[in-house]
């Protein structure tokens, strides 16, 4: 976007389909985050095995590693769609709110909001929208308004997603947070396994990026989350493992090497520890239930 790369991108329903990875009608979200608030009509999404009705005046989180397969829709189905980078909305959660409640938003993704909610969020979102596009338009020509036009857009995207993380707060009581050192691990910790997750399984990797020790490092992400680190490392290889071998036709050799590992039978020996079946019985399975 010329001189002003910002971390969040705007969508309408029609054009929701650019901001991730489209497989059929499965829609990937591994790399970004965001939401999607409907505004009219309604949409059927299923993840991880759960059915999500989405009406009017709803609001659906995704996360990063996300895979969310869209059943069906209404006709008249109109909202405002976010994407944007985990490092430009993770801090802003962590300051707010304890860095387990990142886990909550993640197992209870939707809220409904009440009428006043819901026009507050409009506003600022078409407000932010209005700026951004005209941020679009300037970017062509680098000034002194169109840099402090830059700075009006991140902070109107700012106050969206305080607003939602606000909504978010009140309808699923999250607690408050007192920002620490140790949260700051936490949420370091979080910005590296949504990037690094399929290369990298260990903790001494994720411990030594902040030069700690990998017991202490473990003991502040479990005080923080009330899971361990390699439970939350494990939590995500297996998720996205899982809805690949249910939502794509990769073969399993492929789906090994791309979470990085030596082999296809190393591969199948993690997931069956943690899933309790193979690869090959766990595709089988599912896809004989649809």
């Amino acid at each position: 976007m010329g001189h002003f790369p910002l971390p969040f991108e705007y969508f309408s329903v029609e054009d929701a389909t650019h901001a991730v990875e489209e497989r059929g009608r499965m829609l990937s979200m591994e790399d970004t985050c965001g939401f999607f608030l409907c505004q009219h009509g309604s949409i059927n999404v299923s993840l991880d095995d759960k059915t999500f009705h989405i009406q009017q005046g709803d609001v659906y989180f995704y996360t990063p590693s996300m895979f969310v397969c869209l059943l069906d829709y209404s006709n008249d189905l109109e909202g405002i769609a976010v994407k944007c980078d985990i490092e430009f909305v993770l801090p802003m959660l962590e300051q707010t709110v304890r860095g387990g409640n990142v886990l909550a938003i993640r197992e209870k993704p939707c809220i409904s909001l009440r009428p006043e909610q819901q026009r507050n969020l409009e506003d600022l979102a078409n407000l932010a929208h209005e700026h951004y596009q005209h941020l679009i338009e300037e970017s062509r020509h680098f000034s002194s308004a169109s840099e402090v036009l830059q700075h009006l857009v991140m902070s109107l995207a700012k106050s969206l997603f305080y607003e939602l993380i606000y909504d978010y707060a009140q309808n699923q009581s999250l607690m408050p947070q007192v920002h620490d050192a140790k949260d700051r691990i936490f949420q370091t910790f979080l910005v590296s396994l949504f990037s690094n997750y399929k290369r990298e399984r260990e903790v001494s990797f994720y411990a030594a990026e902040q030069c700690l020790s990998s017991r202490y490092f473990s003991s502040v992400i479990k005080e923080k989350s009330g899971h361990s680190a390699l439970q939350w490392i494990i939590q995500m290889v297996i998720s996205s493992a899982r809805q690949q071998l249910k939502s794509t036709d990769s073969s399993i050799k492929e789906i090994a090497s791309d979470f990085n590992f030596p082999s296809q039978s190393f591969f199948g020996k993690y997931f069956k520890q943690y899933v309790g079946m193979s690869p090959k019985e766990y595709r089988h399975q599912e896809r004989n239930n649809r």
